[in-house]
């Protein structure tokens, strides 16, 4: 399986866990997502961007190949990388710091994430502690540890149901509701998105 991990712009933890789930993937950053891969001390495989946001130190100390994209244009440096993943066959994505930090890139990076799974993509969205699922219809299972808290959103409407949690849910039509916010599993869990779409986000 081609799995990718695209390193983004917003904030991410670093641990030896995330270090390790990372040496089987391969490694390409855009812009300012570059300082997390010395953080990570993980090589890369390309660097792309405008480099707008890349302060000089970090461009002569990183070593990677670049592919400079011109500033005026029509995407986000994380959508273009997004974009060069999937011309590279990309099965599974990572998006480290595709969540947190600025609200405006939080939203178009969980959009760019459905827009991979509605490919056939597998993809999740990390800051290093907290994780992001895009779920379309169908049965979802996450294979959770008991006591593991989570919330799930219709993104913005979805008719969902839950399993294997404290508050389980029957299949319910959810729009601009906190009602799934802030749940615990009992162990694994499972979501039926029966319409619409939906974000698992775990804590």
């Amino acid at each position: 399986m081609r799995c990718f991990a695209l390193l983004l712009g917003g904030p991410l933890l670093v641990t030896e866990a995330l270090r390790e789930r990372l040496r089987d993937l391969r490694l390409l950053a855009a812009d300012s997502g570059g300082r997390h891969a010395l953080a990570l001390g993980l090589p890369l495989e390309l660097w792309l961007g405008d480099f707008d946001s890349s302060p000089p130190w970090l461009q002569q100390i990183l070593p990677a190949p670049k592919e400079v994209l011109p500033r005026d244009k029509d995407l986000t440096d994380g959508e273009a990388l997004v974009r060069k993943a999937l011309e590279l066959g990309a099965e599974e994505v990572l998006l480290l710091g595709g969540i947190g930090g600025r609200l405006d890139h939080t939203l178009a990076h969980l959009e760019l994430a459905f827009l991979l799974a509605e490919k056939g993509v597998r993809v999740e969205l990390t800051d290093g502690l907290t994780r992001a699922f895009p779920l379309l219809a169908g049965l979802h299972a996450f294979p959770l540890e008991k006591g593991s808290f989570f919330s799930l959103l219709p993104f913005p409407e979805a008719t969902l149901a839950v399993e294997g949690a404290c508050w389980n849910l029957p299949p319910t039509s959810l729009k601009a509701t906190t009602l799934t916010l802030e749940n615990q599993a009992l162990g694994p869990i499972r979501v039926r998105v029966e319409r619409g779409r939906a974000v698992l986000y775990l804590f």
